[in-house]
């Protein structure tokens, strides 16, 4: 394919994009897109078919831009946590620069013809199952927990993918601030480190109880302390006077 030619296309697709993304595959037609290229009709169809045709390219493009980052990320010599950060980065920056596109791919697949749908589908998972490979390796390396891999590298692109429903490029975070934000997530929580959640509450006030009770407990084994045969706890005891009666005098000065 030409420059010229190659150039063109590739503008229409981002208007295509642009287009889908907006109104919906099904309601944007070609007339509209031709007019937002600043097209006739006719010169369109020099280009593409049909409206299928269109979106089926606009895929491509999608899958394309995915697989490149990915595998070049996959390449490198580097721990496996480094590789699954730079993963996190990319996803990120690749939905924000090329938001549109990404907002179809997300949510027009069924519109796709067969053909399509299956090498979509095929591509979804060849890359989740790159990234599982890269936790994996994580988890041999000992550095990343033993959970389900599928799970987790659903968890991230899901967090990661949204990102066409929500991220506005005026917005007050960067596509790296988000990034980084998400990273802290996955690998530190969003609990506190320092003793303030309500699950550290618990466990004190359970653990302060727990004391408590071991000190009412009486020692085990044995005769009980002197004095205190009667009455092992002295704060139970009943007090001089509540239902006692006075001891005995010693033999001797008892009356006659």
């Amino acid at each position: 394919m030409k420059a010229t030619r190659a150039a063109a296309l590739s503008e229409i697709l981002k208007v295509a994009a642009h287009c889908f993304g907006e109104m919906g595959y099904r309601a944007t037609t070609l007339d509209t897109i031709a007019a937002k290229a600043g097209l006739s009709k006719v010169t369109l169809y020099r280009y593409v078919k049909s409206k299928d045709e269109l979106l089926s390219l606009v895929f491509e493009r999608a899958i394309d831009s995915f697989r490149a980052g990915l595998a070049e990320i996959i390449g490198q010599r580097l721990p496996a946590d480094e590789k699954l950060r730079r993963i996190v980065r990319y996803q990120v920056a690749l939905l924000a620069s090329h938001l549109p596109f990404l907002k179809v791919f997300f949510a027009e697949e069924a519109g796709l013809p067969p053909p399509m749908a299956a090498r979509a589908a095929r591509a979804r998972r060849e890359y989740d199952g790159a990234i599982e490979r890269a936790y994996r390796d994580g988890v041999d390396e000992g550095l990343f927990r033993d959970l389900p891999p599928t799970l987790v590298v659903f968890g991230i692109l899901g967090m990661c993918n949204w990102l066409h429903e929500w991220y506005k490029p005026e917005g007050r975070s960067s596509p790296m601030e988000i990034a980084d934000v998400f990273i802290d997530i996955l690998e530190r929580g969003y609990l506190k480190r320092d003793g303030t959640s309500r699950g550290n509450h618990v466990t004190s006030a359970l653990e302060r109880i727990e004391a408590r009770l071991a000190k009412l407990e009486p020692p085990t084994g044995g005769a009980l302390p002197r004095g205190d045969r009667t009455h092992p706890h002295p704060a139970l005891s009943l007090s001089e006077g509540e239902g006692t009666s006075s001891p005995s005098p010693p033999e001797g000065e008892r009356a006659g």
